[in-house]
């Protein structure tokens, strides 16, 4: 077997050959609530769980469909399995990493439904993560416009209105409120799909 990795939950998987049936809801949660943003440059510890949470708030204030807020909640749930690496990290490992990283995310994508609805709506959920990414630089990094580079990245994405979060709390916390945003979101776009389905 090659070389394999183990869950929060006890589950055995191989990051480069991921499937729907290794992926667990709450290992996702409690890994991304203890896996730091930013390669752990921020000010205080700050997670991909909470940058999830931000994405599927900018989303919602965006009037997004809660299907379309829950694959942004979900739209890094995949470095659960093979970790966050900064974007120009990521750029430096090239296509190595895209496809590990593309086929972890087909896989999670496929294990809760969302493959089309995150395919169908990607230039929403990246613009949502982009406004995340500006309102995290502003709230959580040292970031100064007089000193440091440009992230070209952020041309024409503005901070979110709202914090990027609103306390420090601990990672179980964040992981908590990750799973009840999912399924709040989950039992939302189940019950919208079978009012669709009796009025078809």
């Amino acid at each position: 077997m090659n070389a394999h990795m183990l869950t929060s939950s006890g589950r055995d998987f191989v990051p480069s050959q991921l499937v729907p049936a290794d992926v667990c809801i709450t290992d996702i949660a409690h890994a991304l609530s203890l896996i730091c943003r930013f390669g752990g440059h921020t000010v205080e510890h700050y997670s991909v769980a909470q940058h999830s949470l931000l994405v599927a708030r900018i989303l919602s204030a965006m009037d997004a469909s809660p299907a379309v807020q829950l694959a942004g909640l979900m739209h890094d749930a995949h470095e659960a399995y093979i970790g966050d690496i900064p974007t120009p990290i990521k750029d430096t490992l090239g296509l190595c990493w895209h496809e590990l990283e593309f086929q972890a995310a087909d896989a999670v994508q496929a294990a809760f439904g969302l493959s089309s609805v995150m395919q169908s709506n990607k230039a929403m959920i990246k613009h949502a993560d982009l406004v995340a990414l500006a309102t995290e630089r502003r709230d959580l990094t040292r970031f100064d416009t007089n000193r440091n580079l440009a992230w070209d990245i952020l041309v024409g994405a503005s901070p979110f209105q709202e914090p990027a979060t609103t306390g420090s709390w601990s990672p179980q916390w964040w992981a908590g409120l990750f799973l009840d945003k999912f399924t709040s979101l989950s039992d939302t776009v189940a019950i919208q799909s079978v009012g669709m389905s009796t009025a078809a």
